[in-house]
């Protein structure tokens, strides 16, 4: 039975191929720079280059692997990349994972005829303070790191140098699970911290734990002043996993959660933030009023949520530079057909948000279990890039800026062949903002 699915499954990606083949590359400007975590290499460097064809125009210029194993989760800040591995660190008889920084590419000086050098090199590496290290993020500052590790139960808090260096953990939250949740296959009998995530104004971190149905939420002041302010409970068998947000003002966010176990996102306000760069000389009490405004589902119109049964897992959410268009990544569990990315448009409305996201449709990944995605740094989005972690492909898709839909592939490339085991693909990939330009000495 499964053969005969690969079989199938792969006349309709050969079809599909075919099909985006026919969508000839038009002239762009230069070339996209991507990092990929791919968990059986490490962190590989690509070019993307719109103007060649979907067969050409990703190109892997190096890869690093001093990431540890497993790495799972990149995040840039300014000329600095960090990644999180998922266990063995810093040895193979280590249950933990590690956090690691890395210095992107730097001019440097070319012998004559010789090719770019595109490599990462290795600052500083750390354990994370947990076994199954799946996320990192960095403040808006730029002074502190979170890390999340879904099967240690932990997120931990770091002091980030301006050198990139990582410091010893100066909080490590451990979190407990009062009792199962109705998750099958074992995704809620235990606490799994799937991300710790800042808002935009750097003062909050989000923790969202896909086994306990629970959002903390932290006010930070630094790496040193880290503080729980307030828990969000959800439906049991939601299992929020990413979020994303969206600055409406300089006193109001919104965040969308996208949740794994019951394929929603959940749209909620954030008041009283601060969002003004300007300094406050003031120093207020931490409050925030976070309150839902609607629940949509990942898989069609309306708002009806799924049983927790592993059929369908919602991974991703990101939203285009303009804020008119959210996307989610869906993954199907039962069937080898292509996995898709779903389309609202966002309509927000200070008086009434129940209808602030508008279900559009769907389009095809071009391959199976997208476990992240992420969206180009241009004004316009006009690039996803897709990591497809079983097919083992990473896939570039062209946006429709008034439709928000993607009209074609304008890449894609194989890092093996097929692996159910979700051990050796791609589990994360982000543009870099800058250009695929350097310069010499």
């Amino acid at each position: 039975m499964l053969a005969h699915s690969l079989f199938v499954f792969f006349v309709l990606s050969s079809l599909l191929l075919v099909g985006a083949l026919e969508n000839f590359a038009r002239p762009d400007s230069s070339p996209y720079i991507l990092y990929v975590a791919l968990q059986s290499r490490g962190i590989l460097t690509l070019s993307f280059d719109p103007s060649k064809s979907v067969q050409a125009s990703l190109e892997i210029l190096a890869t690093n692997t001093d990431a540890g194993f497993m790495p799972g989760w990149l995040t840039l800040w300014e000329d600095k990349l960090f990644s999180i591995s998922r266990t063995h660190f810093p040895t193979n008889a280590s249950a933990s994972g590690g956090a690691f920084s890395f210095q992107k590419y730097r001019s440097q000086r070319r012998e004559e005829g010789s090719a770019p050098s595109w490599s990462l090199e290795l600052l500083s590496n750390i354990t994370s303070g947990g076994l199954g290290g799946v996320y990192c993020d960095v403040s808006r500052d730029g002074r502190t790191l979170s890390v999340a590790n879904i099967d240690g139960s932990t997120v931990s808090v770091h002091p980030l140098l301006k050198t990139g260096i990582i410091g010893d953990a100066s909080y490590l939250f451990k979190y407990n699970l009062s009792h199962p949740g109705p998750g099958t296959n074992g995704s809620q009998i235990q606490s799994n911290p799937h991300e710790a995530i800042f808002d935009p104004s750097g003062k909050y971190m989000f923790v969202n734990d896909r086994g306990a149905d629970r959002i903390y939420v932290y006010h930070v002041d630094g790496p040193y002043n880290v503080t729980q302010i307030s828990t969000v409970v959800l439906p049991p068998g939601t299992g929020p996993r990413h979020s994303t947000f969206s600055v409406f003002n300089s006193t109001r966010t919104y965040m969308y959660l996208a949740s794994e176990l019951d394929n929603t996102v959940r749209v909620f306000t954030l008041d009283g933030v601060a969002n003004s760069d300007e300094t406050d000389p003031i120093v207020h009490a931490p409050t925030l009023d976070i309150t839902l405004r609607q629940t949509a589902s990942t898989l069609g119109p309306g708002g009806r949520r799924t049983l927790p049964n592993d059929t369908f897992l919602a991974s991703e959410v990101a939203m285009s530079h303009d804020g008119n268009f959210l996307y989610v990544s869906n993954r199907a569990t039962t069937t080898f057909k292509s996995d898709t990315l779903t389309i609202y448009s966002v309509h927000p409305n200070i008086g009434d948000d129940s209808a602030h996201l508008e279900y559009l449709g769907q389009n095809l990944t071009y391959g199976k279990i997208p476990r992240h995605f992420s969206l180009s740094p241009d004004a316009h989005t006009r690039y996803a890039a897709v990591a497809n972690e079983v097919t083992q492909n990473l896939v570039i898709l062209e946006r429709d800026t008034t439709t928000g839909f993607f009209t074609g592939m304008k890449g894609n490339i194989s890092f093996g062949t097929l692996d159910v085991t979700q051990n050796l693909g791609p589990a994360a990939v982000i543009w870099d903002e800058s250009k695929a330009v350097v310069s010499y000495a």
